[in-house]
């Protein structure tokens, strides 16, 4: 059926057409020449200055698909699947910087995605109690929610450079209040120098041995593995596995938390209730208010220019 407002627009557009051959009609040839040659140059010059503006982008896809990139990453990724056995420890040695730009090097995405780096730090930071989770309202007359605050007494003891780096991070972002608000976390990275962003952007020397050890990868997908067929394999000794507070971390960070939740309670229903940093880890995720605090970041850290100097 044809729209009403379809028969407004055919006599609006023949107006302009008659207009503009009006227009030109009575334009002097001089004007005429002058516009041509400006337009000529213009749009010519206005395409250079837009792909110059994009030519880093525009380079890096090209160089991707012509460097077969994709292809020799599906090969790579069925190599290392079969015959994979599940790690059941913290692989790359519990560095998450190593761990998040592995999983990018074998992901069929080309842009390196720091989403689940982001949220596996944070939660890092709350099992070390530098950061805190408070349910509260921030603002008069609104709904209490979850939020983070800063735990002014934490020390670096005991944190990674790349933990250090984000809690100086969500530190500022707080201020004085040390209440976190996602918002305010945003605003921070997009008009603030930001060196943690630089830092996780390359490895140094330590950090490209430890990523380009042949064990690395494996370690990592072999981890993916055992967590999502943890319900399958049934292994009720999670109460006591040492490394059961990591293994939220890496989910979050490999992308599959609300799995792994849902496997740990499949094989001991009572795991979130009995233990209360993992209920403090399921709240914050069954909230949403880690993806809050992470899209946060990544807006911030997209629209954010003076980082990168």
């Amino acid at each position: 059926m044809i729209s009403p407002f379809t028969f407004l627009l055919i006599p609006a557009t023949i107006s302009s057409q008659v207009a503009s051959g009006l227009l030109l009609s009575i334009m002097p040839e001089w004007l005429e020449i002058i516009m041509t040659i400006l337009g000529t140059i213009f749009v010519p010059v206005g395409l250079v200055i837009l792909f110059v503006g994009m030519w880093r982008k525009v380079f890096y896809t090209i160089w991707y698909v012509i460097s077969f990139q994709p292809l020799r990453r599906s090969l790579l990724r069925r190599k290392l699947a079969r015959g994979l056995e599940y790690y059941r420890d913290a692989p790359a040695g519990g560095d998450l910087k190593v761990a998040n730009a592995v999983m990018n090097s074998i992901s069929s995405a080309y842009i390196a995605d720091f989403s689940g780096l982001f949220g596996a730090l944070i939660l890092r930071l709350i099992d070390k109690e530098a950061l805190c989770i408070e349910w509260k309202s921030t603002m008069y007359g609104a709904e209490p929610h979850t939020v983070l605050s800063i735990n002014k007494k934490a020390t670096p003891k005991g944190m990674s450079d790349i933990e250090q780096g984000f809690f100086s991070l969500m530190e500022g972002a707080a201020g004085a209040d040390g209440i976190l608000q996602p918002r305010e976390l945003q605003q921070y990275i997009r008009h603030n120098d930001v060196p943690f962003f630089r830092e996780i952007a390359k490895l140094n020397d330590r950090e490209k041995a430890l990523a380009n050890a042949p064990e690395t990868p494996q370690q990592l997908l072999g981890l993916r593995k055992y967590l999502l067929d943890f319900s399958l394999i049934g292994e009720r000794e999670i109460r006591e596995m040492p490394l059961w507070k990591e293994y939220l971390v890496y989910a979050t960070l490999f992308g599959i938390a609300d799995k792994v939740c849902d496997n740990f309670a499949t094989v001991y229903p009572d795991f979130f209730q009995t233990n209360s940093i993992a209920g403090t880890r399921l709240n914050i995720v069954g909230n949403n208010a880690l993806v809050s605090y992470v899209s946060a970041s990544l807006e911030g850290m997209k629209d954010g220019r003076s980082w990168r100097k």
